[in-house]
């Protein structure tokens, strides 16, 4: 493997909730998602030495579980339209986590240097799921996790400390926003922030993996376990602020 070859697969995955409570912030919601898009978009070509990003976004109610992008190249990865995001009906939030980590799971295995990393926003506690359940949700995080990848949640109207242990995602990776445009609009330009920032320092942990491999050349299996290991360093404070 060549040391330009050492690039890392970064597979950007949000999971908006759909549900009905979030009609009053409809325009904020769909707004402010599209500021994490062109948050990605920004990370993708300031980093694309080091980085190729991808885009998968997916919105869900008890209706429908549908994605708006699924692992689009982050220059190719349109503004979410208005018309594309109608709150409606439940909260499945445990069945839309498990579908979309799964299937990005079987994604990331095919490169060696992949990681994820996962956005969740919602407003209300989970009240509709019926194929996954908490301990499969946390299993599963763990799993993922112990590869490198990055979870934050982001939730309003309930105890998000509390939410995000259920769920197994480090509290440090959590914020509360208040449930209002205002609030809504505040905490995606942070959420844009950290993920802007993560690839900076993914940018900077890959280029020392180059150096490291251009004076001992190591085995992709070397390479792969040494590129967890700098990812889970990486998704450590996630909304932590410089």
């Amino acid at each position: 493997m060549t040391t330009d070859s050492i690039k890392a697969r970064v597979y950007n995955l949000i999971i908006l909730d759909k549900s009905g409570s979030m009609d009053c912030i409809r325009t904020a919601a769909y707004q402010g998602c599209n500021e994490v898009l062109g948050g990605i978009r920004a990370a993708a070509e300031d980093n694309k030495d080091t980085q190729d990003h991808f885009v998968s976004l997916l919105l869900f109610d008890t209706r429908s579980m549908a994605y708006i992008h699924r692992l689009t190249p982050a220059d190719k990865a349109e503004n979410l339209q208005e018309s594309d995001y109608v709150p409606c009906a439940g909260t499945p939030l445990l069945d839309a986590m498990g579908m979309a980590l799964t299937e990005l799971l079987a994604e990331t295995e095919k490169n060696p240097l992949s990681v994820g990393v996962v956005t969740v926003i919602t407003d209300g506690y989970e009240n509709a799921s019926k194929e996954w359940t908490y301990p499969r949700i946390q299993q599963l995080i763990a799993t993922l996790k112990a590869k490198g990848w990055t979870f934050a949640f982001m939730g309003a109207n309930q105890d998000v400390k509390k939410v995000s242990v259920s769920l197994n995602i480090d509290i440090e990776n959590v914020t509360e926003f208040e449930y209002s445009h205002r609030g809504m609009t505040s905490t995606m330009q942070k959420e844009r922030y950290s993920r802007e920032r993560y690839s900076r320092r993914l940018d900077e942990k890959v280029k020392k993996m180059r150096s490291e491999h251009l004076a001992c050349p190591m085995q992709i299996r070397d390479l792969q376990s040494r590129f967890t290991d700098e990812a889970i360093d990486n998704a450590k404070g996630y909304f932590d602020e410089d």
